[in-house]
């Protein structure tokens, strides 16, 4: 715990969320923001860290980014408050972590064909470069979007090295 105390201290930015946080688990209901996804994705490596596997914390960084940009990008803000709200958990199990973004919209995505000039489309593609397992489950009213990642040989893999890019991590 003391060191999620070290961290700098972050400056108010009007985020909107609650952190719970047990041992081995973390759960976060945040209206996602721009000003969100890093703060959160400082939160997350923090709790790696502490759990003792900071190695996975390129890539699990980028998936809770990506997915939370997804639900930025891609959900339709709540009709009683106007936000795109979204619950991400990150569980370390014994010989994975999960991580899961739950957000309130049915849609189910889709992979995008990627062309070379693409703008856009790309986030997915790496979910699934850098996670060991990834899938999304349709739940009442929303969608989970999960990865899964295994502690232990390719825990510290990540794009420095593999310069080639996700493709080359599996």
């Amino acid at each position: 715990m003391a060191d999620l105390l070290e961290l700098p201290a972050t400056p108010a930015t009007g985020v909107r969320a609650t952190t719970r946080s047990a041992p081995g688990h973390l759960a976060i209901d945040l209206d996602v923001s721009p000003e969100a996804v890093p703060i959160t994705r400082s939160i997350v490596c923090a709790h790696l860290k502490l759990w003792g596997v900071a190695g996975l914390s390129d890539r699990v960084a980028l998936t809770v980014s990506e997915l939370l940009a997804n639900v930025l990008r891609h959900t339709r803000p709540a009709p009683r408050t106007g936000a795109k709200s979204a619950q991400l958990t990150v569980t370390r199990l014994s010989e994975a972590v999960n991580v899961c973004v739950r957000d309130f919209d049915p849609v189910l995505p889709k992979l995008a064909y990627l062309t070379d000039d693409a703008e856009h489309g790309r986030g997915l593609h790496l979910v699934m470069a850098y996670a060991d397992d990834f899938g999304c489950s349709p739940h009442h009213g929303g969608k989970d979007m999960w990865a899964n990642f295994l502690i232990g040989a390719r825990q510290t893999a990540t794009a420095e090295t593999h310069p080639g890019g996700p493709e080359d991590v599996r």
